[in-house]
């Protein structure tokens, strides 16, 4: 099977293309390769290529910023999505498409389900929603992904930023009323290994299993680093006052995941270990 990544060189690319490759031929494409807004750009790699399986992890992430840049997240995470879509549709190829947790307004006491409503609370989300409801109109043969709180070894994410603050700090603040589940980049490359070979379209929730607030990730990569001389403060999502609301809750549930592959995702501590112990930080 041949299976083309798109967004390669970000942080879940950069993992995605190594370990796809143990079992299949996989093409990995950047930005400067491919760019999702370019409509007939798109097409033609895809004429080209034909692969049999694309891989769509090319997104506009910066939450904040899409507050001020509603345009860029719209055209990368709504019509970028609808182009690599069409493209799939134009030779038959199937489609994973990566989404978010933010899809969610975070009012939910439970775990949230592939089946509830989402209700974006900012706009990231609202561009990301809109992105699988193009791509679910257009292509029944498509799979969106969606996951949370992502980190890894290629890029910047949440452990690098308090590894490198407790390398400053005494005393780092951290908010305690937003929870998810921290999911890393090689754990949810494998998970996508896993469901290439079954049949599952629509959505499915993946990541690391367990929850915690951002304050108790905190408390958590430094023990994993032996660090015992920094203190972590809670406070409140109000006093961070960053431009873009938060959900409160995005854990989400994964059994479907499970029922499909027979695979059970490991605890966000197992991941972050292993993460600890293998990065060069």
């Amino acid at each position: 099977m041949t299976i083309l990544v798109i967004g390669a060189k970000g942080m879940l690319g950069k993992d995605l293309v190594p370990i796809l490759s143990t079992e299949h031929k996989v093409v990995g494409m950047g930005h400067e390769e491919i760019d999702i807004r370019d409509e007939e750009a798109v097409k033609g790699v895809f004429q080209r290529l034909q692969p049999n399986l694309v891989i769509n992890a090319a997104a506009y992430t910066e939450v904040d910023e899409s507050e001020f840049q509603p345009e860029k997240a719209y055209s990368v995470n709504a019509e970028g999505a609808r182009h690599v879509a069409e493209a799939c549709a134009m030779i038959h190829a199937r489609l994973f498409h990566l989404s978010t947790d933010y899809v969610f307004d975070g009012l939910s006491p439970r775990p949230y389900r592939e089946e509830d409503p989402p209700n974006p609370m900012n706009v990231y989300g609202a561009t990301k929603l809109k992105g699988e409801k193009l791509i679910r109109e257009i292509l029944n043969e498509s799979l969106i992904i969606r996951t949370a709180w992502l980190y890894g070894h290629h890029g910047r994410n949440f452990v690098k930023a308090i590894l490198g603050q407790a390398a400053q700090k005494k005393e780092i603040r951290v908010v305690n009323d937003q929870r998810g589940s921290p999911t890393f980049t090689q754990d949810l490359s494998r998970a996508i290994l896993h469901l290439i070979p079954t049949a599952a379209k629509g959505i499915v929730h993946v990541t690391n299993s367990g929850s915690c607030s951002w304050f108790e990730f905190a408390q958590e990569i430094l023990t994993e680093k032996g660090i015992g001389e920094v203190v972590v403060v809670p406070i409140s999502s109000e006093e961070l006052k960053r431009p873009a609301r938060r959900p409160a809750n995005s854990v989400l549930d994964c059994s479907l995941y499970k029922s499909l592959t027979g695979q059970t995702m490991r605890s966000w501590k197992e991941g972050l270990r292993d993460y600890i112990h293998l990065s060069k930080q």
